[in-house]
C-alpha cells in the first residue's frame, strides 16, 4: 500500500528514480533508461529509503558465465566442431584426418552422438556428416550466447568445464509514494556567496549529510594480480636465503644519493628527476660520524666541498638502494643477504614503459671473496626464479658500483626489455659505512617490468587497471604462471 506523504524536494536522480519504479524493477533497467552506471545511483537510492520513499531489496539468482577454457572454444572453436569443418566431401563420403591436434578429445565428443571411426580416419555418409555438424554448430552457437542455451546443455558445458555457475545479487527498486507525493529541485550541499547575494538560495533545498549510510562496497572480482605478484617475489627471495629490509618512502638525500657516491651536482638530483618535498615535521638524521665520513670521501674523490644541508633536504627515494644502504650502515663487515621491495618515484612522463611511481626489488649479498662472476650467478639465479628462462647482460655505468651492467630479459610482445641495474659497489660507497673487509654485490630491479614479463602485458598501466574483465584477465594469467612454475617443481628449482 502506497504511503499519503506530504509534497516532498528530491533531487532529480531520486525523482527519476521513484517514477520509474511504481512496481518492482531492477535498479539496472532504470540505471539503464536514465543513461547512467547502477553503481551512480546507490547514494540516491539509499537516501530515499532512508527517507521511507522507495522500497529497495536484494536478490540472488543463479546464471551461467565461461570460464577462461569456455572463451577460447567461443573464440577458437569446439574440437570436435573444428575436426567436422575440416572434413573434405566427395562422391557422398566426407572423411576427417584423425591426425591434426585435439582429434581425440574431439572423437571423445562425437562419440555421445554415435560416432564411430575407423582406425584414424572418420568416415561418414554426406547426409549423417551434414546432420552432425548442423548439431555441432549448434553447440557453437549457443557457447557463444549462453544466456541462451537450455539447461541440458549448459550442464553438459559445465561438464566439460566450459561454463561455470555464478550467483549474482540484484538491487531491486519500488516507489513507496505516489508520483505526486514528491517534486524533484535543485539540491545543494553548500552555498556561495553569489547563491546569498542575488538571493537563489530561496530556490534551493540544502542537502543534509547522513553520516550514518554506509557506501557501497564494490570489492574486486578476483585478488589483485600484482599484489599477489609482490607477495610472491617476497616469498622467492627469502626461499633463496635473503633477509628482508623495510625503510621509508620519504628519505634525506643523504641515503638516496650521498651515500650512494652521487655527487651533489649529479643530474640525477636535479627536479627533472627527484620529488623534492617541503615537509616540517621530523626526519631521523644520519649519525654524525657517518656524515663526515661520506662528506670526506666526497671532498677527497669528487673535489668540490661537499654541504651536509644539503645531504638532509626530504625526497621521495628515486631507488630502494636508499633502504638496502641504510642495511649496510647497520651491520657492517661479515656474510649476509638482504633485499627489499618498495615504491619509488621520479617525475617521469607516464607512457606504456614508464610511470612516475613504480616497485623496485633491490638487494645486496655482502661477503669476503665475492667477484663480478658471483654476481651475474646471484642475478641469473634471481630469475630464473622468478620465472624469467632468458636474461642477458650488457656493460654499463652507475656512480656506486664498478664493474656495473644492466640486466635484461625478453617480452613476449616488446622483445628484449631492460628491467634493472647491478654491480659491485666501490670502495668509495663501502669503507665509510665501515665495510673493509667484505664486497657487496647490489641490484636494483623494477618489479613493474618484470610482472610485464612474465603475464605478457605490455603497457605498465595496466598494473593499475580498475576494469573488472582486465583483472580477470590478468589474474588468470597470474594463476597459469603459478601452476607452470609449481608443474616445474616449484620456484626455487632452478
Amino acid at each position: 500500500m502506497l504511503l499519503q506523504t506530504p509534497v516532498a524536494l528530491v533531487p532529480q536522480q531520486i525523482y527519476e528514480i521513484l517514477r520509474r519504479a511504481p512496481a518492482w524493477r531492477p535498479l539496472e533497467e532504470v540505471a539503464r533508461e536514465m543513461g547512467v552506471a547502477p553503481e551512480s545511483l546507490m547514494r540516491y537510492v539509499e537516501e530515499a529509503r532512508a527517507r521511507g520513499l522507495l522500497q529497495v531489496e536484494r536478490r540472488t539468482a543463479e546464471s551461467y558465465e565461461l570460464t577462461e577454457e569456455g572463451r577460447r572454444r567461443a573464440e577458437e572453436g569446439l574440437p570436435e566442431y573444428k575436426l567436422l569443418k575440416a572434413a573434405r566431401c566427395e562422391g557422398g563420403l566426407c572423411v576427417a584426418d584423425l591426425a591434426q591436434p585435439e582429434a581425440d578429445l574431439a572423437l571423445a565428443n562425437l562419440a555421445k552422438l554415435g560416432v564411430r571411426p575407423r582406425g584414424r580416419r572418420l568416415e561418414l555418409d554426406e547426409e549423417t556428416y551434414r546432420r552432425l555438424l548442423a548439431a555441432v554448430e549448434e553447440r557453437q552457437r549457443l557457447l557463444a550466447s549462453i544466456d541462451k542455451a537450455p539447461p541440458e546443455v549448459l550442464q553438459e558445458f559445465a561438464r566439460r568445464k566450459l561454463v561455470k555457475k555464478v550467483e549474482k545479487t540484484a538491487v531491486y527498486v519500488k516507489a513507496a509514494v505516489p508520483p505526486e507525493a514528491v517534486k524533484p529541485a535543485e539540491v545543494k550541499t553548500a552555498l556561495t556567496a553569489e547563491d546569498i547575494a542575488s538571493g537563489r538560495w530561496r530556490s534551493y533545498t540544502l542537502k543534509p549529510f547522513d553520516l550514518s549510510i554506509e557506501p557501497p562496497e564494490h570489492p574486486g572480482p578476483v585478488p589483485h594480480f600484482f599484489n599477489e605478484f609482490l607477495d610472491y617475489v617476497r616469498e622467492v627471495m627469502v626461499g633463496l636465503g635473503f633477509e628482508e629490509a623495510r625503510g621509508p618512502v620519504l628519505e634525506v638525500e643523504f641515503w638516496n644519493f650521498d651515500a650512494l657516491f652521487q655527487a651533489q651536482d649529479h643530474p640525477a638530483r636535479e627536479v627533472h628527476d627527484t620529488f623534492y618535498v617541503r615537509w616540517e615535521g621530523p626526519l631521523e638524521r644520519p649519525p654524525p660520524e657517518l656524515m663526515d665520513a661520506v662528506g670526506k670521501i666526497h671532498e677527497e674523490r669528487w673535489r668540490y666541498r661537499w654541504d651536509p644541508n644539503k645531504a638532509l633536504n626530504p625526497v621521495l627515494r628515486t631507488q630502494t638502494t636508499a633502504t638496502t644502504i641504510r642495511a649496510l650502515a647497520e651491520r657492517g663487515d661479515g656474510e649476509y643477504k638482504v633485499f627489499t621491495i618498495g615504491r619509488v618515484f621520479r617525475p617521469e612522463k607516464l607512457d606504456p614503459k614508464h610511470s612516475m611511481e613504480f616497485h623496485q626489488l633491490d638487494g645486496i649479498v655482502v661477503g669476503p671473496g665475492l667477484t663480478f662472476k658471483h654476481l651475474l650467478g646471484q642475478l641469473e639465479q634471481i630469475a630464473k626464479a622468478l620465472g624469467m628462462a632468458k636474461v642477458k647482460f650488457r656493460p654499463a655505468y652507475f656512480p656506486f658500483t664498478s664493474p656495473s651492467v644492466e640486466v635484461y630479459a625478453e617480452h613476449p610482445k616488446l622483445g628484449w626489455v631492460e628491467f634493472g641495474g647491478a654491480g659491485i659497489f666501490r670502495p668509495e660507497v663501502t669503507e665509510p659505512l665501515g665495510v673493509r673487509k667484505s664486497r657487496v654485490l647490489a641490484w636494483g630491479w623494477g618489479l613493474d617490468r618484470i610482472a610485464m614479463i612474465i603475464l605478457g602485458i605490455d603497457d605498465i598501466r595496466e598494473l593499475f587497471t580498475k576494469d573488472p574483465e582486465r583483472l580477470r584477465e590478468y589474474y588468470s594469467r597470474w594463476a597459469r604462471y603459478r601452476r607452470s612454475a609449481a608443474a616445474a617443481g616449484g620456484r626455487y628449482t632452478l
